[in-house]
């Protein structure tokens, strides 16, 4: 049985190559959690949305502002190394300032 499975190598603080300006790649789904890649470009903005599961979010790249709450009136400034999270069932977006790369988990039940 393998216990260790390599899923990327991220180069950290670096601003990975995208030629779209929204780019979101799942790159793991297991039975308790999901792991996406968000790349936003050219000051995207990621619309207000929710996830029913709690997060993480943990900027890998750049810069950004993450704002939550149903009038999206609590804000966060992203950075490199920055990692936030969020409960279930919060409305929340994120905008690129001018560009951003997340990695967020999503904590599945089972």
């Amino acid at each position: 049985m393998k216990n260790i499975e390599l899923l990327k190598n991220f180069g950290l603080s670096e601003i990975s190559e995208s030629e779209k300006s929204k780019d979101v790649k799942e790159i793991f789904s297991g039975t308790r959690r999901r792991l996406v890649e968000v790349k936003l470009r050219n000051n995207e903005i990621l619309t207000k949305h929710k996830a029913v599961e709690p997060i993480t979010v943990l900027c890998l790249a750049g810069a950004g502002v993450f704002r939550a709450g149903a009038d999206l009136s609590e804000e966060c400034e992203l950075v490199a190394g920055t990692l936030i999270t969020l409960e279930g069932g919060v409305e929340h977006e994120v905008e690129a300032s001018p560009a951003l790369d997340l990695l967020v988990t999503k904590f599945k039940d089972i």
